[in-house]
């Protein structure tokens, strides 16, 4: 609001018609609402006008004028002189105004004892307005200018110690002097009054003058006129309430309230709530009728007219001038319920109008009419409701009044005014609702008995608006925060019920006082302060009561409790520190205890915990933050103690000086309002504490009050509960004493007593504004001080506990709002990280079995870890692993906090971890955490920087030489590091999958989004390259000098790994590596002493490279033709493996020297020609078996990389050595040659490579794999004993699929590349390359199941892992029905390889989804192969398990994991499916389903029973219909297998009697092993009833049949003490063999125990009686039976799932 204008009389100074509520509720200065702002005048005269403040802003008598001195001392021309002491301005000469105006200056103006210093009524009648305000104007000014004081000084009126009337000052006396003269003027308007009353009672034409005549309202026609009613006020405060009594009869004050009464019925007949309703329900666009809005009109001005008679009658009854009349007792209540009705029924409907109807067109459109009369009824309401105000701290309304009161102005406060324009109006309705609010402060201060209704009504007023309107005031604090308006109104009513400071500090003045006044002392302060906790206390059980479910399900009230809870508390914890809110501390304080409890009562509502969690961590985060910048700026010891007998002089001076700040400060602001209540709360506070602290010290002086003091000082005395400063005290022993006697002395006892002296001093004037020199800044900074002194700030360790004790809860949603609640205390306080049970807690919580809880704790960690080394090294070990957790967005979190990490961390094994779990993921399942893998490691490891290292012309003229050597010495200390990690990641895990995921990180890098980042990443392989390279030469360097080749050339790097990287990198960039390749043919000369794997990763780097390598010279390739050639003679088969492709290669395309090539080949087949011959005449071959095998393979080696045949029709002279071998293809006579030295005749060893070499032939040639010979030779090796062999088939047929498939992948890419052309060779039936196309298929049809049976046949893991791999070629290239693999592949998948387990996962899930309609089919047999598997891997029956023992597969320490989950993980997304499997599951447990096949059950069908049952036990189960249908299940086997076999174990009991051991037969213990099942079952049931929390009544309750509806809630894991395995005893030859006769025995005898017990509760289990009952009476031959319950209870499972 802009300061008032003098200079235009007219707008401005119609703001005096609601100026005078700032005398009764001071401007809240900082207040923003969603219109104009009320803001302060011009702040630089704040101490200027607190000068010309009056005595009591709270006196009618200068209520007015105190505004009017507000108006005139902003106006401009007093800023000027004040600021630049200008020459004194013009005064207007006049001014125009309403008669409302005149009305209220005249009045005004009339009541300053300066204008009008002997007021009589002719010189009331003959000033004018605009003279009063030019006079008043005037004397302003010059008190302005010149520095005197005309009016009574504040500082003398607030003396402390004087009376009533001396507080008066000078203007008393000129009230009583003029007491008289203003009855006589009262008792002649009033004989005025009465005789017009008279005469217009006979004459109904005459005139009214002082009445007004209203005809269409009510039955009393006449009435007082507003300006009667105005005068009379006038004219009777200033009487004396004694000379009103003594000197104005009884009779006449009865008639004059007559007429007052009168005007009120008249007021309330207008009926203007209903003609407010009534026009409402017209519609925008329709105009209201004239005559409406002329009833409105008039409706509104008698509504006004009665809210006029409402304050003259409270002023009346204020001053006690109407005590005397018999009737103002009723009077007086229907003025407060005409008030109510006012604010109820008109003021709040007109401001919560709809925008769209016409009658807010037509109220509050300026232009219209109806407009100003609005405005009038608001500042009616606005004075009236002051008037309440006044009459209300009095004590002069009762309960039935002040009920109605209190929810008008509650209701009135939550009002929007959305309708109202950004001007007058708006300030009017907020100095509305402010009224309203301090009638409320008042009512709450002085009516205890009121306090509790009053917070429920404010409460639930609040929630019953909607969400937009309770934000609609905004209270903004120091330093740009704002809080709510709810929160400003709870926190004023708390601090107003404070005691008044006179009372607070009764006695400090009188200087020192005995113990027992002192205990008299400190209980008043504890009652002071108690008095706020109570009314706290009250409000936070109530919030916190509607915040929980009361029933199943939540309501929407709840949360918008809930939803209100948290952003008061929110506030609160905002407005702690701040000075003029020390209620809010008390607040949290408070707060935390109850949230303490919710937290540590198990039964407490889980929405309920989440809100105590979150509120736990924003406080202690708020204390850690408080103290972290307390530690920073005051750690030096200059802060404030907790003051003790123990404490310093120094300590007690500091605390005096800070809390004083904070006192004065508040002060100054007791006329805006803004310390409502603060100073008793302050002062209630440390007053105790130093009246506990002069307590104690009296104890030590006088032992004789020892015990007294202790018993009346043993309040309460926890850290957080309580905030009595004597509550260290009370912890104090006895022996005790003795220190504080020599600790405690007179000087301290003096300067406690001098605190306690200024307080009082402060309290007495607390009341009246007081200049001072405390600015907020420095009065914020001691509130900090003093705030960590309360109890709240001991209380971080408390809270955290909680918060750690609830990373355990048994619900998702607490553990994971747990770990957020405690991430944010780490936040403000790391260390708290690096404590013991935090870290157990979080290490457990990355392990849980939820992936949002799993998650949180990731977050937690990433965001500190990363920047804290110490940090990092204690939980990288727990955060790494979770890269393979099951939950995508897990893995993407943590792949993000390891890229953090690694662009921090310096130690090479650890960012060879981290590049070695990115490079897994880029094979993730998941296409986005592929995704970010790959861009991950492109920006670790591809990145590159041209600006840091040469420019673009260096590297383009050093391209063709080495890149790395144009590098800055920066740049190649971290290309250095790169190559290092890379390094590490091939040497660390050395197998071809992993060189598989290099190949095609490289290769999508190379191809990146971007051409710019493509080109950065080729620059850096061509960097890391040339790195490795120089790796080399430096090596080759040292040799040189005398140094060992093979040692370490820079940190991190060896000869054997920079080549064994260079050999990975030249299948990926062979280009880069070619330009090098020639200097590694040194190696190749040193092929005789040269390690093999040396030798190996050369060659390797050669047959990927050779025609690569940019012009090769002829002197070069000669020397690498002799070395590969020399490689032939001596070097082991690994080398001839990769020798041979090598040499063909060079000489087919480079050096044409086709003559060596042949020589070797026809000397290696000859030999074998030769050996053939031998043998077959029946002699002994002339070879070793080594150069046997040495003959076979390079001949086999160098038939399959070179093309003999080809090249002989090409060029057939150079050829024609070959035709001394044979004529026909040289394939054909080596492949018989092979299957010769394939037969068992020969050595293992020759069959081994001759078996070999077939499938490199078979690979040339794929029809020859399909002849009789060749299928001979696969089913002989299969089929034998030599796993070898067994083996080496698997391997060529793996290695014959694999090049299928690149064969076909090439195939497909140039079929997309170019158009395909027609064969027409194809189309006249020339179709060799297409039958080639299906040898794969029809070999793996034919040798499927013995390829299954060969990887199954022994307990030989590089036979399973081959077999497994032809297995998974099958089923990705579809060579066969995927069913006749299903087996084979549930039993894998239980493997403990982590590669062919997760492989075999990956494929059950691709198949499961491609054929969902029948895959599942063969389940049951895969349970059983899974369980042969086991048994083939462990060795024993009794080392097989159901339960998982791969650790990195648990996620949940508490409970194992099974072997089956993945299947039933498959089949739970489908109820149908899901149900289906349990029942196979438990069906495989009967034994007369599942196990009466088996012959030799002792070994084979009980373990299997205990298998399955451990893999139910151990089952995730997500929902309780689950556990349900499995008991139930279990439930149906028991009761029928489980009675018939009871029944013929009691019928064997009678027989063996007498028949004795002969009746122990095979049938006698296939029934005894039988029991055995049966008894897992019954184990079973139990086990998953106690850990699920199933009741029994429950499991026999469960139909079926019946839709899921309740059972579909989560089922809940009830941890135990059993680690979540069965516990066999119950059933001990579960996991032992009946050796003897007397174990099976006791074992019969145990399970007629197990029957006999249920059958005795088969009356409360309507399964087992049913089924026992259809037991009883089913038809002995088994022809007989129609269906049987198997039959019964798939039947209804079935209908079950059609239903769902």
């Amino acid at each position: 609001m802009k300061p008032i204008d003098v200079e235009e009389p007219a707008d401005t100074r119609a703001c005096l018609r609601y100026w005078p509520v700032t005398s009764a509720i001071p401007l809240d200065m900082s207040l923003e609402t969603q219109f104009e702002a009320v803001a302060p005048m011009d702040m630089s005269l704040e101490a200027g006008f607190e000068l010309l403040s009056l005595a009591d802003a709270n006196d009618p008598v200068y209520a007015g004028i105190q505004a009017l001195v507000q108006e005139v001392f902003h106006s401009d021309d007093i800023q000027k002189i004040r600021l630049k002491e200008q020459p004194e301005p013009k005064i207007p000469s006049s001014c125009t105004a309403n008669i409302d105006h005149e009305d209220a200056i005249y009045a005004l103006a009339l009541r300053h004892p300066a204008v009008n210093a002997k007021p009589t009524a002719s010189r009331v009648q003959s000033q004018s307005v605009d003279d009063a305000y030019a006079e008043l104007f005037s004397y302003i000014r010059k008190s302005v200018e010149t520095g005197t004081q005309p009016l009574p000084p504040p500082n003398e009126i607030a003396k402390p110690g004087k009376s009533a009337d001396e507080i008066a000052g000078p203007l008393l006396d000129i009230r009583a002097s003029d007491s008289l003269l203003n009855i006589e003027a009262l008792e002649e308007f009033m004989t005025e009054i009465f005789s017009e009353e008279d005469e217009l009672a006979d004459d109904s034409d005459g005139k009214p003058v002082l009445f007004q005549r209203i005809l269409d309202i009510g039955v009393l026609p006449l009435v007082l006129c507003k300006h009667s009613v105005r005068r009379i006020r006038a004219l009777l405060e200033p009487c004396a309430a004694a000379h009103l009594s003594k000197h104005v009869s009884s009779d006449r004050l009865n008639r004059l309230v007559g007429l007052l009464v009168a005007a009120i019925q008249t007021a309330k007949d207008a009926s203007l709530a209903s003609m407010i309703k009534d026009g409402m329900l017209v519609d925008r666009g329709t105009e209201l009728a004239t005559a409406y809005c002329e009833r409105l009109e008039l409706a509104m001005s008698v509504t006004c007219l009665g809210l006029e008679v409402a304050v003259l009658v409270f002023h009346m009854v204020a001053q006690g001038k109407a005590l005397h009349v018999s009737s103002v007792g009723d009077l007086l209540h229907d003025c407060v319920a005409f008030l109510k009705e006012c604010l109820l029924d008109c003021v709040v409907p007109l401001l919560d109008m709809d925008p769209e109807c016409e009658l807010a067109h037509a109220v509050f459109n300026r232009s219209q009419p109806l407009h100003g009369q609005m405005c009038t009824l608001l500042e009616a309401a606005l004075a009236t409701t002051n008037s309440v105000t006044a009459i209300t701290a009095q004590h002069a309304l009762c309960e039935e009044d002040i009920v109605p009161l209190l929810y008008a102005s509650i209701s009135v406060m939550f009002c929007s005014s959305a309708l109202l324009s950004s001007g007058i109006e708006s300030n009017l309705f907020e100095s509305v609702r402010r009224s309203s609010q301090s009638l409320l402060r008042s009512v709450f201060e002085l009516r205890a008995d009121q306090r509790p209704w009053i917070l429920e009504e404010i409460l639930a007023s609040l929630i019953k608006l909607p969400a937009q309107k309770r934000v609609q005031s905004m209270h903004r604090i120091a330093g740009g925060k704002s809080v709510q308006f709810i929160t400003v109104l709870l926190l004023q009513l708390l601090q107003a019920t404070a005691q008044s400071p006179e009372d607070l500090t009764a006695g400090f003045e009188s200087g020192a006082l005995s113990a027992k006044e002192y205990r008299i002392l400190l209980q008043r302060h504890k009652k002071a302060v108690s008095m706020v906790s109570s009314s706290a206390d009250f409000t936070i059980r109530y919030m916190i009561g509607r915040c929980a479910k009361r029933e199943s399900k939540g309501t929407a009230n709840e949360a918008e409790f809930r939803a209100l809870l948290e952003l008061f508390i929110n506030d609160c914890v905002v407005l702690l520190g701040h000075p003029q809110w020390p209620a809010a501390e008390l607040v949290v304080r408070i707060y935390s205890l109850h949230i303490l409890e919710v937290l540590d009562d198990d039964k407490s509502d889980v929405v309920l915990k989440a809100l105590a969690l979150e509120s736990a961590a924003q406080i202690a985060s708020h204390i850690a933050q408080s103290q972290r910048l307390h530690d920073s700026s005051g750690g030096d010891g200059s802060g404030l103690e907790w003051i003790s007998p123990s404490s310093s002089l120094e300590s007690i001076s500091r605390f005096q000086t800070a809390t004083t700040t904070i006192l004065e400060y508040l002060q100054a602001k007791v006329v805006s309002g803004e310390s409502t209540g603060a100073i008793p709360l302050y002062i209630g506070n440390w007053a105790a504490m130093l009246v506990a602290t002069l307590l104690k010290g009296s104890r030590s002086e006088s032992s004789s009050d020892n015990d007294a003091d202790t018993g009346d000082s043993g309040a309460d005395n926890s850290d957080l509960g309580s905030d009595d400063s004597d509550s260290d005290s009370d912890s104090d022993s006895d022996n005790d004493q003795k220190d504080v006697s020599s600790t405690f002395d007179i000087h301290k006892r003096k300067a406690i007593e001098e605190c306690l002296q200024v307080y009082a001093a402060i309290a007495h004037r607390s009341t009246k504004a007081m200049s001072t020199t405390a600015s907020y800044t420095s009065a914020a900074e001691a509130a900090r001080a003093t705030l960590l002194l309360q109890p709240l700030y001991r209380s971080f360790d408390m809270l955290l506990t909680r918060v750690t004790l609830a990373l355990g809860a048994s619900q998702v949603a607490l553990r994971s709002k747990a770990l957020r609640a405690l991430n944010q205390i780490a936040l403000h306080r790391p260390p708290v990280l690096y404590q013991a049970n935090v870290k157990y807690a979080i290490n457990h919580r990355l392990q849980d079995s939820s992936p949002q809880v799993r998650e949180a704790a990731i977050d937690l960690i990433g965001k500190h870890i990363a920047h804290n080394p110490e940090l990092t090294d204690q939980y990288y070990e727990f955060i790494s692993v979770r890269v393979l957790d099951k939950g995508s967005s897990v893995r993407r979190r943590v792949m993000r906090i390891l890229a953090d990490i690694y662009a921090l961390s310096e130690n090479i094994e650890q960012l060879v971890d981290i590049g070695i779990r990115l490079l897994q993921r880029t094979n993730d399942d998941e296409r986005t955490i592929r995704e970010l893998a790959f861009k991950t490691l492109q920006e670790l490891w591809f990145s590159y920087s041209r600006s840091a290292d040469a420019d673009e012309e260096t590297v383009a003229a050093e391209t063709a030489r080495n890149v790395f050597n144009t590098l800055s010495p920066d740049g190649q200390k971290e290309m250095l590091k790169r190559v290092r990690v890379m390094t590490g990641v091939v040497e660390a895990v050395r197998s071809h999958e992993l060189v598989d995921l290099m190949a095609s990180l490289f290769e999508h890098v190379s191809s990146g989004p971007s051409q710019s980042e493509a080109e950065d990443a080729q620059l850096v392989i061509r960097c890391v390259i040339d790195a490795l390279f120089e790796q080399l030469l430096r090596a080759e360097e040292s040799a040189a000098d005398g140094l060992d080749a093979g040692a370490d050339i820079a940190e991190g790097f060896s000869v054997a790994t920079c080549l064994r990287f260079i050999s990975t990198l030249s299948s990926i960039a062979p280009e880069a590596v070619g330009l090098h390749a020639e200097s590694l043919s040194a190696y190749l000369k040193l092929s005789k002493t040269a390690e093999q794997d040396t030798l190996a990763n050369v060659l390797v780097i050669f047959g990927n490279t050779l025609l690569k390598i940019p012009h090769p010279g002829a002197a070069f390739l000669r020397s690498l033709e002799d070395d590969l050639i020399s490689l032939l003679s001596s070097s082991p088969q690994n080398i001839l493996a990769l020798a041979v492709p090598c040499l063909c290669d060079l000489i087919e395309k480079l050096t044409r020297n086709h003559v060596k090539l042949i020589r070797v080949f026809r000397s290696c087949v000859l030999q074998l020609c030769r050996e053939q011959r031998v043998i077959s005449g029946g002699g002994k071959g002339a070879l070793t078996s080594k150069n046997l095998m040495r003959f076979i393979i390079l001949a086999g080696l160098s038939c399959r990389y070179f093309d003999f045949d080809k090249h002989r029709q090409r060029q057939k002279e150079h050829f024609r050595e070959l035709d001394q071998l044979a004529k026909g293809s040289m394939v054909e006579l080596l492949n018989e040659l092979l299957l010769f030295f394939a037969r068992p005749i020969h050595s293992a060893p020759v069959q081994l490579a001759a078996i070999q070499m077939l499938g490199q032939l078979h690979i040339k040639r794929p029809r020859l794999a399909v002849e009789p010979q060749a299928r001979a030779m696969m089913d002989r090796a299969l089929t034998g004993d030599s796993a070898s062999h067994q083996l080496q088939v698997l391997r060529n047929f793996l290695e014959f699929l694999r090049t299928d498939a690149k064969r076909l992948a090439a195939q497909e890419r140039d079929d997309r590349s170019k158009e395909r052309e027609i064969d027409a060779k194809a189309l006249v039936g020339n179709t060799g390359g297409m039958s080639e196309a299906g040898v794969g298929a029809s070999l793996m049809q034919t040798y499927l199941d013995r390829i299954i049976g060969a990887t199954f046949a022994t307990n030989a893991a590089p036979l399973r892992a081959a077999g497994f791999e032809v297995i998974s070629l099958v089923l990705e290239q579809g060579l066969a029905h995927p069913l006749k693999c299903m087996p084979a592949l549930i039993a894998l998948s239980t493997s403990s390889d982590p590669y062919i387990r997760n492989k075999a996962l990956k494929l059950h899930q691709e198949l499961s989804f491609k054929h969902a309609s029948f895959i599942h089919s063969r389940d049951l047999e895969g349970v059983r192969k899974a369980y042969e598997y086991q048994l083939l891997v462990r060795g024993q029956t009794e080392d097989v398990s159901g339960y998982d023992s791969s650790a990195d597969l648990r996620d949940r320490p508490d409970r194992p994991a099974a072997c089956l989950q993945f299947l039933y993980s498959l089949s739970r997304s489908r109820r149908t499916r899901r149900n289906e499997l349990l029942t196979m599951l438990v069906k495989a447990c009967d034994f007369d389903a599942g196990t009466a096949a088996y012959s030799d059950a002792n070994s084979t069908d009980i373990p299997f029973v205990r298998f399955v049952a451990e893999n139910i036990s151990a089952l995730e189960f997500k929902y309780l219909d689950e556990v349900l249908h499995t008991i139930y299940q279990i439930s149906s086997v028991i009761a029928s297998s489980g009675l018939n076999l009871y029944q013929q174990i009691e019928t064997d009991a009678t027989h063996e009697a007498s028949a004795g051991d002969d009746a122990q037969g095979a049938q006698w213990q296939q029934a005894t092993r039988a029991s055995v099942c049966i008894g897992i079952l019954f184990v079973l049931r139990e086990f998953l009833k106690s850990h699920y929390g199933v009741s029994e009544s429950r499991c026999t309750s469960y139909n079926p049949g019946e839709a899921a509806g309740a059972r579909d809630k989560a089922a809940a894991w009830h941890t135990q003490d059993d680690g979540g395995r069965i516990d066999w005893g119950p059933c001990p030859y579960a996991l032992q063999r009946m050796e003897s006769t007397a174990d099976c025995i006791a074992q019969r005898q145990r399970f007629r125990r197990m029957m006999a017990e249920s059958l005795a509760a088969s009356e409360e289990s309507p399964v087992l009686a049913a089924n026992a009952a259809a037991d009883r009476f089913a038809p002995d031959a088994p022809g007989d039976e129609l269906l049987n319950a198997e039959d019964l209870e798939m039947l209804s499972v079935d209908d079950l799932d059609e239903a769902g």
